[in-house]
């Protein structure tokens, strides 16, 4: 037993021996950039412990961002002639972009690992000028450029931005190869806010110093950007890195193979936006921030109303940049609040289409005859630059007394007063413990047929009638398809104008519309299966002597829909949610008709 614990430490005291000590480094591939390059770089924590964030002092030159915030674990045990190994790492990835030229150190980096810090050896950063921005586009193999229009706007517009890359074509041997240029810009490119967005391409002959004619492939990446603050807002910098092919080999899953390339590089420089808000000179006070140009429409329903029931305002603002703005402030309207009560919190409105919608119950403190309004609103007009005011019309309101029955309560007069309850028999002959008379002792007991008893007394039978005609239901629709289709005949209507309300395209939705009406009325009326025409629909409507005038609007909704797979132009003003409306006002009517 002794000799066993012996050989055990010696065997745990060998492992802790041969284990890696803690220990936290940096790894990076290059440390001379360029501006705008960007490299990554890992920060490997071994045997420290599940390490926290990464801290370190950062070089105003250079650029640092952690891009995973836990960081990735690996764990590895190795057995060699008996000894173990353990080995546990922890990895940071680290996003390093150089800004401007300089050479910086970068680090030491701190993590604290089990209440224990650890720290990196510093690193040489060295980011060196581009020499070849200074250098004609037909020397260059690789160029960019980033415009943008406007370069001035007001806050909430939207401005272009174009992102061009020029690409010289490879040549090798006298011989122009037909190479996927873009799959050869590589990892430390930076693409700004043109990263993810779809390139168009052209081409193009630019001539160097020399006078050489050179073909070059022309990218173009467009972006439309909302200027969301006051301030000058930067586009860029773009940096591409790309290895350029020197040689090249036909490859068996490719066209051409790369063999040799060189490091080519280009940037873009950033481009300032200049964006403004409203001026204050001229302000008025009905202006919420508001820039764009807008229309504004105000309703309140009902427009009579018992006093003490509340009115809805509405408040429609419609516009192209109509979901960014604020509505009108109703405690600043000294005619509204004089009139009704309400709450005074910010209105939050709704996008319903095109237009923003702001609602409020406002409640009438007098009666008779009232108006509510009118209702002003101010924007920013950036074309105009100035400011405009809206102003709705007043809208009427009729206001009634209170409907409700008031009651006085009034004090009890004791002579009045009606004693309700058990009264007391005198009875003679005394107390007998062993005699009782029931009818004497129940004479004054009456009964009483309360909402409990009665409930008690129908809930069986009619639970009982519930039950029968349920199951006599679900027997008569496994039994008689027709009922079956009559049963479902509105549920499979309103299933496929939904879906006919989610198609994107007009004729689709106006080919479902038709599809939901013809097989509503099919499986209304137990007619056989297959498509019904609009003269088959109305010779059956007009035999169980439904209304023409109904017949008529019916058969000509199908025949515009039958119309429009030949006729794009009957889609012209036709509006999915409109017809679907209608449709379902059809349905209602055939289903209160039991024809």
């Amino acid at each position: 037993m002794a000799r066993s614990a012996v050989i055990l430490a010696l065997t745990i005291s060998v492992s802790l021996a041969h284990a890696q000590p803690p220990d936290c480094a940096l790894q990076i591939d290059a440390t001379t950039l360029e501006p705008g390059e960007a490299v990554d770089i890992q920060l490997v924590c071994t045997n420290t412990g599940q390490p926290g964030a990464p801290e370190a002092d950062i070089p105003e030159g250079l650029e640092l961002r952690l891009v995973n915030a836990v960081p990735a674990t690996f764990s590895q045990t190795m057995v060699i002639n008996g000894r173990t190994s353990q080995k546990t790492t922890f990895s940071f990835t680290l996003r390093l972009t150089a800004i401007q030229a300089g050479v910086y150190t970068l680090g030491p980096m701190t993590v604290i690992a089990d209440g224990r810090p650890y720290q990196t050896q510093p690193v040489t950063i060295t980011v060196r000028e581009n020499q070849a921005e200074t250098v004609s586009r037909g020397d260059r193999y690789i160029f960019a450029d980033i415009e943008v229009e406007p370069m001035s706007l007001y806050v909430t517009g939207t401005y272009r931005a174009t992102l061009t890359v020029g690409i010289r074509k490879v040549v090798i041997d006298g011989q122009t190869l037909n190479m996927n240029l873009l799959s050869l810009i590589g990892s430390g490119s930076s693409l700004s806010v043109f990263a993810g967005e779809r390139a168009g391409a052209s081409e193009r002959t630019l001539r160097d110093s020399n006078g050489v004619a050179h073909r070059y492939e022309i990218f173009t990446v467009g972006k439309t950007i909302r200027a969301e603050e006051i301030g000058p807002q930067q586009v860029g910098p773009v940096f591409l890195r790309m290895d350029y092919p020197t040689a090249v080999r036909r490859g068996f899953f490719t066209d051409y193979e790369v063999r040799r390339s060189r490091k080519e590089t280009a940037r873009a420089p950033a481009v300032a936006v200049e964006v403004k808000g409203a001026p204050e000179e001229g302000r008025p006070p009905s202006f919420t921030g508001g820039i764009g140009q807008f229309t504004m429409t105000v309703t309140a329903k009902p427009n009579r109303v018992e006093q003490g029931q509340p009115v809805t305002l509405s408040i429609a603002i419609e516009g192209p940049s109509a979901a960014g703005v604020a509505g009108p402030d109703l405690a600043e309207h000294p005619q509204l609040t004089s009139r009704f009560d309400f709450s005074k919190d910010e209105l939050v409105g709704d996008m319903e289409g095109g237009a923003k919608v702001f609602r409020r119950a406002i409640f009438p403190k007098e009666q008779g005859e009232q108006t509510v309004g009118p209702i002003r609103w101010s924007y920013f007009d950036p074309q105009r630059e100035e400011y405009v005011t809206l102003t709705s019309e007043p809208l009427p309101l009729i206001v009634d007394p209170p409907s409700g029955v008031t009651a006085t309560l009034a004090p009890l007069d004791p002579n009045q007063t009606e004693l309700k309850g058990t009264t007391l028999t005198v009875l003679t002959g005394g107390i007998s413990p062993n005699y009782v008379d029931a009818a004497r002792v129940l004479a004054s007991e009456s009964f009483t047929l309360t909402a409990p008893w009665l409930a008690a007394l129908l809930v069986p039978p009619v639970g009982c009638l519930l039950t029968s005609a349920a199951a006599r239901h679900r027997a008569r629709l496994r039994s008689e398809a027709g009922y079956a289709r009559r049963r479902r005949a509105r549920a499979t209507a309103d299933s496929t104008l939904q879906v006919a309300l989610r198609n994107g395209s007009p004729g689709d939705q106006m080919h479902t519309l038709a599809a939901a009406l013809t097989g509503y009325l099919a499986d209304r009326f137990n007619l056989p299966p297959g498509e019904c025409t609009p003269g088959d629909l109305r010779a059956v409507l007009e035999e169980r002597g439904y209304d023409r005038a109904l017949i008529s609007e019916v058969v000509a909704l199908l025949e515009r829909c039958d119309a429009a797979r030949y006729a794009p132009r009957t889609l012209e003003g036709f509006a999915a949610s409109e017809a679907a409306e209608t449709i379902r006002r059809w349905i209602v009517t055939f289903e209160r008709d039991k024809r």
